[in-house]
C-alpha cells in the first residue's frame, strides 16, 4: 500500500502549515525519507506599498532593536512570506519527522546516512558582524538535535558535510577541522607536515579564510585541499597530510588546481565515489603562472606530475567527451577570440570548430605587454599595457590608466570592441584610437583603501614613464564604481594626471557607511542593508567605523580634498543608481563647483550603476573620448564642454559635439 502523510497537528505535523509546492522533494540514500518543505497557511498579502492616506495609516516603523532594519525587511518580504521549512517523513512508518521550524531555519541534508546539520542564527544576526550560529547535529530518523557548536563562524568558513556523510568540515584557527557524527567529537586535520593553507592574499579585515577545497578523495576518506600553489591529501582521520604536487607549484610560482572534466549528468546518482577525486588514475591540473601569467594543464599520476601543454593564452575548463578521449575547451589571448576548439589529450593540436568573429582580421587589435613594479612596501606588483598595432618602440603616447583591484590575471583576456557602460573604459576602445591604456594591480592595506589606490596608480605609472612608453603630460586616470571612488580621490590628491574620469563613486566616506546598500523609498534593486558590513569587512577593507576614526574616514574621502584638485573632471553617474547614490556623484559636482574646479557631470536618467540602455552607452562612449581627446591629444573641446547643454535645449542637442 501507499504510504500516505496525515497532515494534522495529532501527527505532529505543525498547526496552521500546510505542504509546500514551492519545495523540491527528495529522497534519503536509503529510500526510507522524504524530505518536503512546510510553509506557514495564510490569506494573501496585500503587498501594495502604499494604500490612500485618507483612509488607512500606511507608515514603516523602524527601531534600532530590530533584528533586521525595515529596508531589508521590505527587498526579503516575499522570500518571508514564502519560506518553506525542511522537514521528514518516514514511508516505512507513515511517520512525520519534524527537522527544523523557527528556532532553527537553516538545514543541510548529508549526501550520505543519516545526519543533517542545523542552524540556528537567533542572536547573531547583525548589520555588520561576521555571521554566526549555533550549529546542531540533526538525526533525520528521529528529528533528535545535538548541539555541536555555540557561535560558530558561518559562510565562507565552511565546508560542508562530507560526501560520505559521516563528518562536518569546517575552517577553524587557521586549521582544518573535522566533526563526526557518530562520535559527537571534533579533529583538527593535516597533522605537522601540512603547509599552511591560509590564503595569505586575503587583504579584508577580519580571520583569514582558507585557500579552500579541490574536492574529496574517491573514498570519501581525505579532502584535497589547496594552498596558494599545490594541492595536498589531507585524510579526515587527522593522520598526516602529504603533497599531491610535491611543492612543484610554489618552486615555480604555479599555481595548480584540480580540474573536473567529465560532464556531469544531474539525473544520474551520484555516488560517493563519483562525487569524489580518483587518485589512482591520472588527474587533470589546470597551471597557472602567476608572474609569467602562462596557464596550460598538467596530468598528475602515481605522485608525479607531467606538464601537457603551458602557454601564453588563457584556457577554459575542458570538458570532456562521453564515449572519448576529446576535449571541448575555448583559449584566449587579447587579441584573439576564444573560439571553441576540440582536442585530444595533449591539448596542444586543437581544432577551431567556430569562428565567431571573423571581421576582426580586417581591423588592427594591437597587443599586451606585461611589466612589474613595486609599492613603498617593496611588495611585487604587475601591471598590463595594452598598445595600439602601429606602437613604435620609444615612442611616448598618451596613456589612460584604469584600475579597479587586481587586474594582471586578465593579461590574456579577450576584449571585444562595445560601447562602455560606465568609466571604466574596455582597453580594446582605447588602443584603438591610438592610446596606450595600463591596467594596474592594487594592494590593499586595513584602513587605507584610497591611500592604497593612490600608492599604487602612482607607481605603476611612474614605471611606465620610466619604461618609455607614455608621455609624462598627458596621462588620464579613470574608474568606475570602487574604481570610481579611487579615481575620485586620485584626482583630488595627485598631480600626475591630465584629466580625470570618475563613474558611480563614493566621495563621502563619512555618511555613505550609514546609507541603505541599493534601496530607498524611490529606488529599489538592492539588498536593503546599509553599508556596515561593506566598510567594516566587504570590499571597502577599513575594519572601523567612522566614529572609531573620524580623521581617517574625512582623509581618505575625496569630498575632503576638493580644493587640491588641479586636474578637470568628467562625473557620469545613473540616476537611479541602486549601488552608489546618485547624491554622492552631484555633491562632488557641487563641491568642485563650489571650489572653481573644472568638471562636467554627465546625469543619465534613470539609469543605474551601469549604463543599459543603447543610446546611452554610445553617448558616454563618445563624449568619454572626446573629454580625454581634448586633454590628452590636444583635439578641440565640443560644445558641450565649453558651452554647455541648457536643459530646456537638451531634446534639440541629443547628439554629443
Amino acid at each position: 500500500t501507499p504510504a500516505r502523510l496525515d497532515a494534522s497537528p495529532a501527527q505532529g505535523f505543525p498547526r496552521g502549515y500546510v505542504i509546500s509546492d514551492r519545495a523540491t522533494l527528495t529522497w534519503s540514500p536509503d529510500n526510507r525519507r522524504v524530505y518536503l518543505g512546510i510553509i506557514a497557511q495564510s490569506a494573501a498579502a496585500d503587498t501594495s506599498r502604499r494604500r490612500s492616506a485618507d483612509s488607512v495609516p500606511d507608515v514603516d516603523i523602524w527601531r534600532t532593536q530590530d533584528e533586521r532594519i525595515q529596508s531589508v525587511q521590505i527587498t526579503r518580504a516575499d522570500a518571508d512570506r514564502n519560506f518553506t521549512y525542511r522537514e521528514g517523513f518516514d514511508v516505512t512508518t507513515n511517520k512525520y519527522i519534524g527537522l527544523t521550524d523557527s528556532t532553527m531555519r537553516d538545514l543541510e541534508l548529508a549526501p550520505e546516512g543519516k545526519w543533517a546539520v542545523g542552524r540556528d542564527t537567533r542572536g547573531y544576526v547583525s548589520d555588520y558582524k561576521r555571521p554566526a550560529a549555533d550549529v546542531y547535529r540533526v538525526n533525520t530518523m528521529t528529528g533528535e538535535r545535538t548541539l555541536m557548536f555555540k557561535g560558530m563562524m558561518i559562510g565562507s568558513g565552511v565546508l560542508g558535510i562530507s560526501t560520505d556523510g559521516s563528518k562536518y568540515l569546517f575552517w577553524k584557527d587557521n586549521k582544518f577541522q573535522a566533526y563526526n557524527f557518530d562520535a559527537a567529537t571534533s579533529k583538527t586535520l593535516g597533522g605537522s607536515t601540512a603547509a599552511s593553507f591560509v590564503d595569505m592574499e586575503y587583504d579584508h579585515p577580519g580571520p583569514r579564510p582558507s585557500y579552500g577545497i579541490a574536492g574529496y578523495s574517491a573514498d570519501g576518506g581525505s579532502i584535497i585541499a589547496q594552498n596558494r600553489y599545490d594541492l595536498w591529501q589531507v585524510p579526515l582521520d587527522g593522520s598526516p597530510a602529504r603533497s599531491l604536487t610535491n611543492g612543484a607549484g610554489v618552486k615555480g610560482e604555479m599555481r595548480f588546481r584540480h580540474v573536473r572534466t567529465d560532464p556531469t549528468d544531474p539525473l544520474a546518482p551520484r555516488s560517493v565515489a563519483a562525487r569524489g577525486i580518483d587518485l589512482n588514475k591520472p588527474v587533470i591540473l589546470s597551471a597557472y603562472g602567476e608572474y609569467n601569467k602562462k596557464s596550460g594543464f598538467y596530468e598528475l599520476n602515481d605522485g608525479k606530475l607531467r606538464e601537457i601543454v603551458l602557454e601564453d593564452v588563457s584556457f577554459s575548463t575542458p570538458v570532456k567527451a562521453a564515449k572519448s578521449d576529446q576535449y571541448l575547451f575555448t583559449r584566449q589571448t587579447f587579441a584573439e577570440y576564444p573560439d571553441l576548439r576540440v582536442s585530444g589529450p595533449d591539448f596542444k593540436t586543437s581544432k577551431k570548430i567556430s569562428n565567431a568573429n571573423p571581421q576582426q582580421a580586417e581591423y588592427a587589435w594591437g597587443r599586451r605587454v606585461l611589466f612589474d613594479f613595486k609599492n613603498k612596501d617593496g611588495l611585487r606588483l604587475q601591471g598590463i599595457l595594452a598598445l595600439p598595432d602601429d606602437y613604435k618602440p620609444g615612442e611616448k603616447r598618451p596613456m589612460i590608466v584604469n584600475f579597479y583591484e587586481d587586474n594582471s590575471q586578465n593579461m590574456h583576456r579577450y576584449n571585444a570592441p562595445s560601447y562602455i557602460t560606465g568609466m571604466g573604459a574596455s582597453p580594446m576602445e582605447a588602443v584603438s584610437r591610438g592610446y596606450i591604456t595600463m591596467l594596474p594591480d592594487i594592494h590593499f592595506r586595513t584602513g587605507n583603501s584610497h591611500s592604497d589606490m593612490l600608492e599604487c596608480v602612482e607607481a605603476a605609472t611612474k614605471k611606465v614613464i620610466e619604461l618609455g612608453y607614455a608621455d609624462p603630460k598627458h596621462i588620464g586616470v579613470n574608474g568606475h564604481s570602487y574604481g570610481g571612488e579611487g579615481a575620485a580621490f586620485i584626482g583630488t590628491r595627485s598631480k600626475m594626471f591630465a584629466a580625470v574620469g570618475m563613474g558611480a563613486g563614493v566621495t563621502d566616506l563619512f555618511t555613505d557607511f550609514s546609507q541603505s546598500w541599493g534601496w530607498s523609498y524611490q529606488v529599489a534593486g538592492g539588498s536593503g542593508a546599509n553599508g556596515n558590513d561593506y566598510y567594516l569587512f566587504g570590499q571597502g577593507r577599513w575594519g572601523f567605523s567612522p566614529w572609531d576614526n573620524p580623521e581617517k574616514y574625512h582623509f581618505e574621502s575625496a569630498l575632503t580634498h576638493v580644493r587640491e584638485a588641479s586636474a578637470p573632471f568628467l562625473i557620469m553617474h545613473g540616476t537611479a543608481d541602486p549601488t552608489v547614490s546618485f547624491s554622492e556623484g552631484m555633491n562632488f559636482y557641487n563641491a568642485l563647483r563650489y571650489n572653481n574646479k573644472d568638471a562636467v557631470m554627465l546625469a543619465y536618467p534613470g539609469e543605474g550603476h551601469g549604463l543599459r540602455g543603447l543610446a546611452n552607452r554610445k553617448d558616454l562612449t563618445i563624449r568619454f573620448f572626446q573629454f580625454f581627446d581634448h586633454y590628452l591629444k590636444g583635439a578641440p573641446a565640443p560644445k558641450w564642454m565649453t558651452d554647455g547643454v541648457p536643459f530646456i535645449a537638451k531634446d534639440m542637442a541629443r547628439e554629443p559635439g
